[in-house]
């Protein structure tokens, strides 16, 4: 979409007025005193550190307008801008595409619509998604705010005051899935079998006379001598009784 100097977009705003315009109000405020809002609106509630949300600029307008400019600040520090998506229906010509500054903590825009009878009603202007970066309050500020009446003359429209979007950044929680992933450090206990009791003759030492009574038990398959409990008695259990 080509950059367009402002004065020809004002200009544009005036010839498009002579045209002839009409519509009506929908907007949900119904106790706005002005006849042109914009805000800026919270699409997420609850911001988290390293986590990404989107905000965006409604404009309300009981009146046909064609040029919305202004300027959004915010905390560097605090915030990044990640995108803008000025795709929108309101403004389909943009005489400063909308850009923003990370470092300055700014976003810019100009742009305007050339529908005949101009905007009236309620729609979003700009999205912006930003990304959470330390914990602590922060804010969205609006200035710099302009909106041009459609009027032939480009008329600036009174603006109520700007309202700033107030919001905290919480720490970053662990989800109960990731505490399941995650391993729990502390000690590690491995399980050893008992040994096997190769004191044949029970006189509390392993002597060879363990080891005759064993021979014997090899021939009469005595069960006693089964130290690796496999179900029989073998050279496996004797090596068993001599490494006692």
């Amino acid at each position: 979409m080509p950059n367009i100097p402002l004065v020809q977009v004002i200009t544009a705003s005036a010839i498009a007025g002579i045209i002839g315009v009409s519509g009506y109000f929908i907007g949900s405020d119904a106790n706005q005193t002005e006849p042109v809002a914009v805000y800026i609106e919270p699409i997420d509630s609850a911001v988290t550190v390293n986590e990404t949300f989107s905000v965006q600029l409604d404009v309300e307008s009981r009146i046909p307008v064609n040029v919305f400019k202004g300027v959004l600040s915010f905390d560097h520090e605090k915030l990044n801008v990640v995108s803008i998506d000025y795709n929108t229906s309101i403004a389909n010509l943009w005489a400063e595409e909308p850009w923003y500054s990370n470092g300055a903590g700014t976003i810019n825009f100009t742009g305007g619509t050339t529908a005949i009878g101009g905007f009236v009603g309620h729609g979003t202007l700009l999205k912006i998604t930003f990304a959470a970066k330390v914990v602590g309050d922060t804010n969205i500020h609006m200035s710099e705010m302009r909106v041009l009446q459609h009027d032939g003359f480009g008329t600036d429209v009174p603006l109520p005051n700007p309202i700033d979007l107030l919001f905290s950044i919480a720490p970053e929680t662990l989800h109960m899935e990731t505490l399941l992933e995650s391993p729990i450090p502390g000690p590690i206990i491995t399980v050893i079998p008992a040994l096997p009791d190769t004191d044949l003759n029970d006189d509390g030492k392993q002597t060879i006379a363990d080891v005759s009574i064993f021979m014997a038990d090899l021939l009469t398959k005595n069960h006693r001598s089964d130290f690796n409990q496999d179900g029989s008695v073998d050279l496996k259990d004797l090596s068993i009784l001599t490494k006692e």
